[in-house]
């Protein structure tokens, strides 16, 4: 029988999932992953399938990681506040430092050792700092992984040493699922990620033909929520990969057929430009909360990313 968090995962992050397997394949995952991005249970979901294909994809795995229970992945969560004292659970220095046990140990049957760790925008700075000694020591080969709804409220100290995943729900095919459905969102994605792709290009080198780009293309290809956070999704990634590029193995990049633009920005910019350009970019997950149009967000994307660019 399938594990629920292996259905939730097929249906909300396709994408993502098929990421991951290629990273798990060839042994390229990474020791630490922030996944940012709305719906709690869907992120959780996601996170307890990566934990399940790292220690081994099977039944019995899959039962005692949704119980908790594998001796090689860790699941938790903030701590409850005290009766009378709110709702909201946060991360107590104490709950970090009581982990060491599972810090300290190697693990038993798998490759590596899973953290995940649920609403770490809770985290405090004393918090933070238990935590960093375990992250930057590991006992031995470890998967850390992190969950966040706004990357904006996560600890400087964590977030500069992840490497940030946004993980947004992707578009959901109309059911049944027949050819004809499958064929039109095949073919969205091919034209969105083109006009993303020469968007990102225009902004980034300061052009103004990337504001009249917003609405004379984007605006009306992204008509409902869930295209056009498939279409921010792409647009971090894409950040993340101009980034890191020269940094990591070619076939780790998101978008490897773009290696030659990756190059293009690295000589023509720095790498604290091109990380200011993306926070800039970044930020728009905090002003995604206010009532701003869509075609106003991308458009003070660009102006931010031109200032940025500039400093």
């Amino acid at each position: 029988m399938q594990p629920d968090f292996l259905t939730t995962t097929k249906q909300y992050y396709p994408t993502q999932m098929g990421h991951f397997h290629g990273l798990i394949r060839s042994n390229q995952l990474s020791h630490l992953y922030l996944f940012v991005g709305p719906s709690q249970q869907t992120k959780l979901a996601f996170s307890h399938w990566l934990a399940w294909e790292v220690v081994g994809p099977n039944e019995l795995n899959a039962m005692r990681i949704n119980k908790n229970e594998h001796p090689d992945v860790k699941i938790a969560r903030p701590s409850l506040p005290k009766s009378g004292s709110g709702t909201k659970r946060t991360w107590k220095v104490d709950q970090i430092r009581s982990l060491k046990p599972e810090f300290i140990t190697m693990s038993r049957e798998s490759s590596r050792k899973v953290f995940v760790f649920d609403a770490i925008e809770t985290l405090q700075a004393e918090a933070g700092n238990a935590l960093l000694k375990y992250i930057e020591e590991p006992a031995g080969p470890q998967l850390m992984v992190m969950l966040a709804e706004n990357v904006n409220d996560i600890l400087p100290t964590i977030k500069s040493r992840a490497q940030i995943v946004h993980l947004r729900p992707e578009i959901q095919l109309d059911t049944p699922h027949n050819d004809k459905t499958i064929a039109d969102f095949e073919a969205w994605q091919q034209l969105t990620r083109s006009l993303l792709f020469k968007w990102f290009e225009l902004m980034m080198q300061r052009r103004i033909e990337a504001f009249v780009y917003v609405q004379q293309y984007l605006v009306s290809q992204l008509k409902d929520e869930q295209q056009q956070a498939l279409f921010l999704n792409w647009l971090h990634e894409l950040t993340r990969d101009t980034i890191v590029f020269g940094q990591i193995p070619e076939t780790q990049l998101k978008f490897p057929k773009l290696i030659g633009l990756y190059k293009v920005l690295n000589k023509q910019y720095n790498q604290a430009q091109l990380v200011k350009a993306s926070d800039a970019i970044l930020r728009d997950d905090f002003f995604r909360q206010f009532n701003m149009t869509l075609q106003a967000r991308l458009e003070k994307i660009v102006l931010d990313v031109a200032i940025a660019l500039g400093a």
